[in-house]
């Protein structure tokens, strides 16, 4: 297992492939999983939340002592080159939140890039329940509106507090890149929404409703 998976993630997967062969030999010898399993059964836990992957499992390259990751999605396994460019980049997110130690900070560039919207979502999750858990610090760059209203609920469920978490939106002014903190109620709601922060979702939904309604009365009047 190495003692750490580099800045930059770099020896994730080594982690990951060393959890895994842990697994493997412990139930192979019929022996109680050692705690360094761990990370290769929540990794497996959260893929299957994301809905990306069913499981993981590690194969031995021939006779020596290297090892491939398999992911597995209805009966087949697939390596980590042929999933998804997606699945590939959020597995090394999932491993350093997974990896970090205790009053770690792990400083995450758009973690949603390439994932489906539910998998976005759970990344809040994911954040959130390692920070509260084991006292993780995420700073975490993201354009992901699904992240960001998961972590607003979050907030309503009180998994979430304005104590342990912070927002802000990056906007320019002239050549400076500003922060502006969001001002988040206890329910999740934000009172102070930059102009246009998400587009008008609310006004797509009447556009929306309002064309529904005149093909509908179109119809009937056929």
């Amino acid at each position: 297992m190495p003692a750490h998976i580099g800045d930059d993630g770099a020896k994730a997967v080594d982690a990951l492939i060393a959890s895994g062969v842990a697994k493997q030999l412990a139930e192979k010898r019929r022996k109680p999983l050692p705690l360094e399993t761990e990370l290769f059964n929540q990794t497996i836990y959260w893929l299957n939340e994301m809905n990306l992957a069913d499981g993981l499992s590690v194969m031995a390259l021939g006779g020596s002592a290297r090892y491939e990751l398999l992911f597995e999605n209805r009966g087949e396994a697939s390596n980590i080159k042929d999933v998804g460019v997606g699945v590939s980049q959020v597995l090394l997110v999932i491993v350093a939140a997974l990896f970090a130690q205790p009053g770690h900070i792990v400083i995450v560039e758009e973690p949603e890039s390439h994932l489906h919207p539910l998998a976005q979502s759970q990344l809040a999750e994911l954040f959130a329940k390692v920070s509260r858990e084991r006292n993780v610090q995420f700073i975490v760059e993201t354009h992901s509106e699904h992240l960001f209203r998961r972590m607003q609920t979050l907030m309503a469920r009180g998994d979430v507090t304005n104590q342990n978490c912070a927002m802000y939106f990056v906007e320019r002014e002239g050549k400076d890149a500003i922060l502006r903190e969001l001002i988040p109620t206890e329910f999740g709601g934000i009172t102070n929404w930059p102009e246009s922060f998400f587009g008008d979702a609310l006004g797509e939904t009447r556009e929306q409703s309002r064309i529904m309604f005149n093909r509908q009365k179109l119809e009937r009047d056929k």
